[in-house]
């Protein structure tokens, strides 16, 4: 069942019991019957007969009637005719004579945790398509199950072009190559968004090369590549996806900066999405498009993104149609009037290439205006956790 974490769920979930499977104490203390501590205080206590002891896992053996109580841990099973558990910091007991006296009126129900309260046996508790967390796995192992039904993982294709690029890992022999870091970029972020991606390797610019790598990688659910898919000479891709079936290239270009060269595709019903070789464009491409396709693939909204409301640190002029991605650091700063407040800082307005700003920024501004003030409020998605921050809000 381990397996199913960070899959999505195949069909509805319904509880083949309930939990708690029988009504139990929340609390340690004294089960009784809420009516007979009416009126009970400190000066006033109510003396009742101790009939014994129940922890959690023991059997159902006691039965109280009016003026009896039973010492009852948390997670015992409330004996049968007790409809309330007073805690043990009300009562003191005298194990001489098994007296207890409560200090304290107790209404029915109290500190009871009834059978069924947290699931109900045949209701559904996780609909088909949910994203399953370690939480999620833990409700299910409590019902009993030991295995659940997931979708398949949708089988992405991924490479690269590039007659600049080498493997990591291999020599730079020349200082004209780069290593290829966006297919592993890539293979980490369609993981992420659930699916399981097949390293189909390097391409060199190379017509007939990209060819019959995309030919291979069309044998796969989905494909994703890197770099040829602007309008240089070397650019080769549109015209390899085009050559390859209909419909081909739907859409060239988008309005959105970094990542405006790239290029969505179907090809004999295959999704195809051709990010662009600058690493920042290529992983904002990914998110802008793959995500979702992968999420509506396995019917699923995926895993709610952590966001944050800040106040712009300094104002920043943006480019006019776009929608940019601003990277941002996010720092904790007092106001006027002493509230702690989030700062976003912009860390780089556009630049694509730079791929540090990933790593280097907390999260991100998604912009569809051509300037942002100082001051001025905006959502920020968040990359990372913020440890340091959140610790000073």
């Amino acid at each position: 069942m381990l397996e199913a974490v960070n899959r999505v769920l195949a069909e509805d979930f319904t509880a083949p019991i309930d939990i708690p499977p029988f009504n139990r104490s929340a609390m340690d203390g004294y089960a009784v019957i809420a009516s007979d501590t009416k009126g009970a205080t400190q000066k006033q206590p109510v003396t009742l007969e101790v009939l014994g002891r129940t922890y959690a896992g023991d059997a159902a053996t006691y039965k109280i009637c009016s003026g009896q109580t039973v010492a009852v841990a948390t997670g015992a099973r409330i004996p049968a005719g007790a409809d309330a558990v007073v805690m043990v910091e009300y009562t003191r007991e005298d194990a001489t004579v098994k007296k207890v006296q409560i200090f304290k009126e107790i209404e029915r129900g109290k500190n009871v945790a009834v059978k069924g309260e947290d699931i109900q046996k045949g209701k559904i508790i996780l609909q088909r398509g949910t994203w399953l967390r370690p939480q999620d796995i833990g409700l299910i192992a409590s019902v009993g199950a030991k295995t659940v039904k997931v979708l398949r993982k949708p089988k992405v294709a991924v490479f690269s072009t590039g007659s600049e690029l080498v493997e990591p890992g291999s020599e730079l022999k020349t200082d004209v190559v780069l290593y290829d870091s966006n297919r592993y970029m890539l293979q980490g972020l369609i993981a992420e968004a659930g699916g399981e991606a097949v390293n189909l390797g390097i391409c060199k610019d190379d017509e007939a090369t990209i060819e019959a790598a995309l030919k291979q990688a069309l044998q796969y659910d989905v494909v994703v590549m890197s770099g040829g898919s602007s309008v240089g000479e070397k650019d080769y891709v549109p015209d390899v996806v085009n050559r390859a079936g209909k419909p081909g290239v739907v859409i060239h270009g988008v309005a959105m900066r970094p990542g405006s060269p790239t290029a969505l595709s179907i090809v004999n019903g295959k999704p195809v999405i051709s990010t662009p070789g600058y690493p920042v464009a290529s992983y904002f491409a990914f998110y802008t498009f793959g995500r979702p396709l992968f999420h509506r693939m396995l019917g699923t909204s995926g895993l709610p993104e952590a966001k944050l409301t800040a106040k712009m640190a300094s104002g920043i002029k943006l480019h006019s149609g776009m929608q940019t991605f601003l990277r941002v650091k996010i720092n904790v700063a007092a106001n006027k009037k002493g509230e702690l407040q989030y700062l976003a800082e912009p860390v780089s307005a556009a630049a694509a290439s730079i791929q540090r700003t990933l790593t280097g920024s907390d999260g991100v501004v998604i912009v569809s205006k051509n300037r942002l003030v100082k001051g001025q409020k905006v959502e920020v998605l968040l990359l990372r956790a913020l440890e340091s921050a959140a610790s000073g809000v």
